[in-house]
């Protein structure tokens, strides 16, 4: 009796363990997804799940990265982002993210903000148990760099659209240095690149004579469908706010493709709004974004 019910105790244990299978243990360094936290078991499952970063405190901002927080939200940036496709008839769940590797506390914000790990942790969630639902990467300023570093990281992973809102690579590497010195000395390097080093790494071959090295955030991998790329004005924009102008600060790259192609890539360069601006609800950025939505509608 004690053999047979040893055999069926062993039989079970390897069951459990074919079901749950590699791609369901979480990474030692991984914290908890917390959208599984947020749904609940009974929320029905969205179609179009948008991945939100933000970007840099910014200039000046002795504190970043710890004191970057999560601005997207509370600017309507994605709401604007969800009306677009919630208007051609889709179910939109946002879940927002700083500019960080870590979930941190900002003396800014006064709020616990989560990073890219949470970031990597929640995608790989929503994508093993709503693999239905459409997923969406927006990320503004520094929080570009993250977005497109996600799917470099894991060059499987898929995502519907990339929105970059005016990609910065200056300072991201500095800011984020110490946190991955600290991360790679705890736990190795779990991805197949260094996404610490993310500004100039990419080299692709423009022409048969030509090639140049391209930012992380100018490349549009393999794992996007569609990349939607606003630049913010040159220099002095029309519309410069009361707290100073922030045009000087600018996307000037256009992205491609690592082959070269800019297949199913559109960049729009706005003339009146500067870097902050492109993400107000109401800018001609975020109008062109959502035109090009409705246009395209999803892949």
């Amino acid at each position: 009796m004690k053999k047979i019910a040893g055999l069926i105790l062993l039989l079970t244990i390897i069951l459990f363990a074919g079901c749950s299978g590699p791609a369901e243990l979480k990474p030692a360094y991984a914290p908890e997804p917390s959208v599984a936290q947020q749904v609940g078991l009974t929320q029905s499952v969205p179609d179009v799940v948008i991945f939100a970063v933000s970007g840099r405190c910014g200039v000046p901002c002795d504190g970043a990265p710890d004191d970057n927080y999560e601005y997207l939200s509370g600017r309507g940036t994605t709401k604007a982002v969800a009306r677009a496709f919630s208007k051609l008839g889709y179910s939109v769940r946002v879940l927002t993210y700083s500019s960080h590797l870590y979930n941190h506390k900002s003396s800014l914000s006064g709020k616990w903000e989560r990073g890219f790990l949470q970031l990597e942790a929640d995608f790989n969630w929503v994508r093993r148990h709503w693999p239905k639902a459409r997923r969406v990467l927006l990320g503004h300023s520094h929080g570009t760099n993250w977005t497109h570093n996600l799917l470099r990281a894991h060059p499987r992973w898929t995502v519907d659209y990339l929105i970059d809102l005016d990609g910065i690579c200056t300072l991201w590497e500095k800011d984020n240095k110490d946190d991955f010195t600290d991360f790679y000395r705890r736990y190795g390097n779990p991805w197949p690149v260094d996404i610490s080093k993310s500004c100039d790494v990419e080299r692709i071959k423009k022409h048969r004579w030509w090639t140049s090295k391209y930012s992380a955030k100018d490349v549009a991998y393999a794992g996007a469908v569609y990349n939607l790329e606003v630049q913010s004005a040159r220099l002095l924009a029309s519309e410069v706010g009361a707290e100073g102008n922030t045009s000087l600060v600018f996307d000037y790259t256009d992205n491609l493709r690592l082959d070269a192609s800019r297949k199913n890539i559109w960049t729009f360069v706005s003339k009146k709004e500067d870097h902050s601006g492109v993400t107000e609800p109401d800018s001609k950025a975020l109008e062109w974004v959502s035109a090009r939505i409705a246009k395209l509608g999803l892949p």
